[in-house]
């Protein structure tokens, strides 16, 4: 009779103490790794190389050592169209799984290149990442775009470390002057657009641990990021959005981060390039130069994002001795003796003053 009684004693200590019944009790907090790159271009001089991880060789052990890696991509999926270069753009799916296969996880597919190839492409991109996913056991993931127009765009569930990662992609325009329904499309200039993806964060935003919104738009080749944008990116982080992950630029601008509710936000204005074709050749081509963000999070509660520390990782793009188009930490780059270190060093100054906001 003593034993039960006693049982039942610490039975009911255990129920009332436990955090996981009664949320953050214990103060648990739960800790992420999260890596943010730029456009992955597919231009003429990307689709020549013989091996396509060939251009992720010098990075793909920096990505594989986050819980999620985040690139948008900046083309249609379309297996029943020849790869194409610029001015529209056109993958099979090896191109993408190389990309994968380096450490990438969470793909942007709302950009304006993504409606190149009309609705057909979207609807191949739909197919081929369906096979893309079949293949890596779902363990990538994709947004913005939607085969079925009477379905809601929803935020995608990401499930890490035992953390609830909703995320979602949107993109400010297409290159066509018709509108899709197949497309996230939210102009932050426009003020229906702006209000209507605001109400769309207000209805998501208390539904996740972390909350992640990607934007494609701004000013190409502005190392600063325009007032409106700035603004608007303020707009959703006030109404629940804990990271805004922006590119399109084609050029990295500078981060913020961002007080509310006792926790920090981030803001990343634009993340440049990852790859592409756009190598610059002089110190002022901001093209070539990026950065992978490497973001620390600490989730306490559910629903607490706080981002710890943001850890920009400077990369370069430049051609290797077999003329193919790769990723370099500038750290190697700078200490390569065989590369003219003026001229890189030069570039590397360039970028840092870009990247805390006193650039062009």
């Amino acid at each position: 009779m003593r034993k039960t009684s006693l049982r039942f004693f610490f039975f009911l200590l255990g129920f009332i103490f436990n955090p996981f019944l009664f949320g953050d009790a214990g103060g648990i907090s739960k800790d992420i790794v999260l890596d943010f790159t730029g456009d992955i271009m597919s231009h003429t001089e990307n689709l020549i190389a013989p091996d396509y991880k060939t251009a992720y060789r010098d990075i793909a052990n920096l990505l594989q050592k986050d819980d999620l890696s985040f690139a948008n991509l900046e083309f249609v999926i379309d297996e029943t169209t020849p790869i194409l270069g610029y001015p529209r753009f056109n993958v099979h799916r090896e191109y993408v799984e190389a990309a994968i296969d380096s450490g990438l996880d969470v793909f942007s597919l709302a950009n304006n290149h993504i409606y190149d190839l009309g609705i057909s492409g979207v609807f191949q991109t739909i197919r081929a990442v369906a096979k893309i996913r079949d293949k890596y056991e779902r363990k990538v993931f994709f947004s913005g775009i939607r085969g079925n127009p009477l379905e809601n765009f929803k935020p995608v569930l990401i499930r890490v470390k035992g953390i609830r990662l909703g995320f979602v992609a949107v993109t400010q325009f297409l290159n066509r002057l018709e509108e899709s329904p197949y497309v996230f499309v939210a102009d932050y200039r426009r003020k229906k657009d702006r209000e209507r993806l605001l109400e769309y964060v207000r209805k998501w935003s208390g539904r996740f641990d972390i909350f992640i919104l990607s934007y494609h738009g701004g000013v190409e080749y502005s190392v600063k990021p325009d007032k409106r944008k700035v603004s608007f990116f303020h707009r959703l982080i006030k109404e629940g959005v804990d990271i805004v992950y922006s590119h399109h630029p084609h050029v990295i601008q500078r981060f913020e981060l961002v007080p509310r509710d006792g926790a920090t936000k981030l803001i990343l204005y634009s993340t440049g390039n990852l790859i592409s074709g756009m190598v610059g050749k002089s110190a002022e081509a901001h093209t070539s130069d990026s950065a992978i963000f490497r973001v620390y999070c600490r989730v306490k509660g559910s629903g607490n994002c706080c981002v710890i520390r943001v850890r920009p990782i400077l990369i370069t793009n430049f051609r290797d001795s077999n003329g193919i188009i790769v990723i370099k930490r500038y750290g190697e780059v700078l200490s390569d003796k065989s590369l003219d270190s003026e001229y890189y060093h030069k570039r590397y100054l360039v970028l840092k003053r870009v990247l805390t906001g006193k650039g062009e």
